[in-house]
């Protein structure tokens, strides 16, 4: 006669509680807490923007070298206005008092030759565009134009 088993053993149980609290003190309390996440969104935006820069510097070899200007409140290529549109990251002024953004190795802009490498004082080290807030997040260009979190 062959046993039908039903249900979870306690082995199981046991470990589906565990999981569950684990997931409880780490995971939950990021849903409630909303300080930080801003400084990720405007990081991604900011790695988008210089690897377009980078892009269109490597695809229009005639073209005078492409760069970005980098100033406390916001990075841009083009214009100096608060677009928020594919060439510009401003700071909102909800996030302003709180989030900024600072550069290391460049002094305002920020260009790339026709191979996507940057010119400037970034040709013979690393270069950094950091946003600040509850957690400071750095992007590194590196010497040979590799655009990265680091």
């Amino acid at each position: 006669m062959k046993l039908q088993h039903r249900g979870f053993t306690l082995i199981e149980l046991i470990v589906v509680l565990v999981l569950i609290g684990v997931l409880a003190v780490s995971v939950v309390p990021r849903f409630f807490d909303a300080s930080g996440t801003s400084e990720y969104l405007y990081r991604d935006q900011a790695l988008n923007i210089l690897r377009r820069v980078q892009i269109q510097a490597m695809q229009c070899t005639d073209c005078v070298s492409q760069g970005v200007i980098v100033q406390s409140d916001r990075i841009f290529s083009g214009t100096n206005a608060c677009l928020n549109d594919a060439t510009h990251l401003c700071i909102a002024p909800r996030d302003s008092s709180t989030i900024t953004v600072t550069k290391t190795g460049f002094n305002i802009q920020l260009n790339f030759d026709s191979n996507g490498r940057p010119l400037s004082n970034c040709a013979t080290g690393t270069c950094r565009i950091t946003i600040e807030g509850a957690v400071a997040l750095p992007i590194c260009i590196e010497a040979e134009g590799y655009i990265h979190p680091c």
